[in-house]
């Protein structure tokens, strides 16, 4: 279960916003709530975004003056960026106004399996070509070795990026990055792409108007995709790229825009999060980051052409995606202990590199834990990426097995390692102890809502004002409202099934709930149940009618007692991994034969698949507790009465071709075993 929390505001402040702006209330709520509580801080959100003097950068003055004297040198110049969007969009920009200055420029992007950033056989290759000066792109900050044999080649070196330096700077003509230390650039937590465009705009004199014209657009998608802060002057950028792509005149973003079916009109930060950017980080895992440079700069000759190879490119990720989640899927079913890990570690051969930051995500999405996903390659070692949750630090946790890494990465929430495949069972060993020593309560996967819905809050005016607060992403969400005890009037199947739309009342007014991946059969609630839920507001106009909706990010069915739930079933899962439990909670751990009976004809009656905190509402009954429910499915599982269906999480009933004896159960005996070990060392 996913731990929902409530922000709060003070309703005097969101009134005084009212009645100084022309913001709606729900509007003023949700920026109360979120620390906007007075118009000094609005006026900052909402128009506070001009982008600061480019000077302000350490070292961006060093770079123009580098970069000027090679193009009127005649010199070759070489951009080399990374293979991700960001990487991407960089080098595209940078390479079409070096290109419209005159200069002789050409690109390096390494490929995934070479790595990320600089590396001696790129600069060999570069050097072979001419080039004297190398400019990087979203890389370079902590390529100091490279730097120096750059520099003994004879060659010039100016990094740009965003990433956090190390101790040593590197050897370079310049180095630009808003990281460095005593640097007075006002914005610090630009993308990649951020900083070439201040680059660029460095170039221009410091004028911002002709190159946001030209590039904002690209600069957007590589901004969204690398997932900072969409606020302070990235907000600025997103804003500009996102009304400069609907006429867009980049003819490959037109081409990839047409062959993904966008509504130009309707281009939103979701767009290029989950359309466009995809489909150019596609290159990149599956091909050559190149091919979507080539879209980027294409002069439309061979940009259809181009855009359907990425499209190709992202089918083949989505479908190894597919592949790879259906062997761990099954690793997992061979073994439903592993799920409750603190952190879930699962290997496989050969899994692709490129997918399986992408595979550690869902997982994560699916299981609420933090997730390490290695490949076993056929060099005999073995590669890794990671994703967690606010709260545990999966980087200091790769530095707890550094003795073991042959390399390592990341932050908190992300991160990447590379293993000898015979030290695998070792690191999770060493993985596991971290996080049972360094966090006595595991984080919990948490939805925040920015306010408790009530009826007289869905109104057009509300809904459509929450649009001012686009473009929406890292550190400003569309915002997640709560509703409790909703009353289901009616559950209509969409997609056969697949998915589910609800008609609800909230205070007299009605309100349609979309239950994406939420199969209609294994709801677990229907009509006249009361339900809560949290989710984004929007409204659908469908033939001239329009209609308010909710996409709920997570539903329950009212009653749940979710600090109860949460307590519960941290409770059993240190049963399940073997660990010390207090003597009471075991005991209340274990049901009787009547309780087990009682839980066994519930099942029974609903007759459907559902969850363990379903069926808790459901029960109602004070001497079974969610912990004593957890341990019931257990029971039956291990005598054949019930299966689970993986990370959905769902039990359905099984036919039983003769009767049981429940009590025999292994997991009984187990509980009973753990029972009498802790009577035993009570009396000793």
């Amino acid at each position: 279960m996913k731990r929902w929390t409530l922000r709060s505001f003070d309703r005097e402040k969101a009134d005084n916003i009212v009645k100084t702006t022309d913001l709606s209330h729900l509007t003023a709520e949700v920026m109360c709530a979120r620390g906007y509580a007075d118009t000094e801080s609005l006026v900052e959100f909402f128009d506070g975004c001009e982008l600061s003097d480019p000077f302000l950068l350490t070292g961006m003055d060093k770079a123009v003056d580098t970069i000027y004297k090679a193009v009127d040198n005649g010199e070759t110049i070489c951009i080399y960026g990374d293979y991700d969007c960001d990487g991407v969009t960089s080098t595209a920009i940078l390479y079409d106004y070096l290109l419209s200055m005159g200069a002789d420029v050409i690109c390096y992007i390494p490929e995934r399996r070479d790595g990320y950033g600089l590396n001696r056989a790129a600069i060999d290759e570069i050097k072979s070509s001419n080039a004297s000066l190398i400019i990087t792109v979203d890389n370079g900050i902590t390529a100091v070795d490279e730097a120096e044999y750059i520099a003994s080649l004879g060659m010039k070196l100016v990094i740009t990026d965003h990433h956090q330096p190390s101790e040593t700077i590197p050897n370079a003509d310049a180095v630009v990055d808003p990281h460095l230390n005593n640097c007075p650039t006002p914005f610090k937590q630009l993308a990649g792409v951020g900083v070439t465009l201040k680059l660029l705009c460095a170039l221009d004199d410091g004028n911002y108007s002709m190159v946001m014209e030209q590039y904002s657009d690209i600069c957007a998608i590589g901004t969204i995709a690398d997932v900072v802060p969409l606020v302070g002057e990235n907000r600025a950028i997103v804003k500009s790229g996102l009304s400069l792509l609907k006429n867009t005149e980049n003819l490959g973003l037109i081409s990839l825009m047409e062959n993904c079916g966008v509504n130009v009109d309707e281009i939103t930060a979701s767009t290029v999060a989950f359309t466009l950017s995809p489909r150019i980080n596609a290159a990149g895992r599956f091909g050559s980051a190149m091919t979507a440079l080539d879209l980027l700069t294409s002069d439309g000759s061979d940009s259809e052409k181009l855009a359907h190879e990425l499209m190709s490119l992202n089918n083949q990720r989505r479908a190894t995606e597919f592949e790879i989640m259906t062997e761990i899927e099954q690793l997992i079913a061979s073994d439903p202990k592993l799920v409750h890990s603190r952190v879930i570690v699962v290997s496989g051969d050969n899994w692709h590199h490129g997918v399986i930051g992408i595979v550690a995500a869902r997982l994560l999405e699916s299981y609420e834990r933090p997730v390490i996903v290695i490949s076993k390659d056929a060099d005999g070692l073995a590669r890794g990426s990671a994703r967690s949750i606010k709260g545990f630090n999966i980087f200091k946790c790769f530095e707890h097995c550094k003795e073991l890494l042959i390399k390592y990465g990341g932050h908190e929430c992300a991160g990447g390692l590379t293993v000898a495949q015979e030290n695998i069972g070792r690191l999770n060993e060493m993985i596991q102890e971290y996080a049972r020593v360094n966090y006595e309560h595991m984080p919990v996967y948490t939805i925040c809502a920015d306010k408790l819905l009530k009826g007289t809050d869905i109104t057009e005016k509300n809904i459509k004002d929450l649009k001012r607060l686009e473009p929406y992403g890292a550190e400003n969400p569309e915002p997640i409202f709560a509703v409790s005890k909703a009353k289901v009037m009616s559950v209509i199947p969409l997609k056969n099934g697949e998915h589910t739309k609800l008609e609800i009342i909230i205070d007299g007014v009605k309100l349609n709930v979309l239950l994406f991946k939420r199969k209609t059969s294994c709801l677990g609630f229907g009509v006249n149940d009361y339900v809560d839920f949290v989710g984004t507001l929007g409204i659908n106009e469908y033939k001239g009618a329009k209609s308010f909706t909710m996409t709920a990010h997570d539903i329950r069915l009212h009653g749940i007692r979710q600090d109860t739930y949460l307590s519960d079933y941290e409770i059993y899962e240190a049963i399940c991994r073997g660990e010390a439990v207090d003597p009471s909670s075991l005991a209340r751990s274990r049901p009787n034969r009547e309780e087990l009976v009682e839980i066994y004809k519930k099942l029974c009656a609903i007759n459907a698949p559902v969850c363990c905190e379903t069926l808790c509402a459901r029960l109602r009954t004070p001497n079974i507790s969610c912990l004593k429910l957890l341990i019931a499915f257990d029971v039956f599982s291990d005598v054949g009465l019930i299966e689970s269906e993986g990370s959905a999480k769902l039990i359905s009933l099984k036919k039983a071709d003769k009767k049981v004896d429940i009590m025999s159960a292994r997991t009984i005996k187990h509980i009973d075993s753990l029972i009498e070990q802790t009577k035993t060392a009570c009396l000793s």
